[in-house]
């Protein structure tokens, strides 16, 4: 259950959901921490700037072994 959305059902075997999930993490909005509607009035060129400057951007995953 995320965010109050319900749960979801995942036909298949354990190992497929878990490469599933990984997937799903990797996959992050590139301007992550930017309010959506901010978007519509900055250039590419200034998105990239922030990107390349770390103040937005995708979230790294990170595992830590038990």
């Amino acid at each position: 259950m995320v965010h109050e959305e319900g749960c979801e059902t995942f036909d298949g075997p354990f190992s497929a959901f878990a490469l599933a999930f990984v997937r799903r993490l990797l996959d992050v909005d590139r301007y992550h921490g930017i309010e959506p509607e901010a978007l519509e009035y900055l250039e590419p060129e200034d998105l990239e700037e922030l990107v390349a400057a770390g103040e937005i951007g995708p979230v790294q995953p990170s595992f830590e072994p038990l």
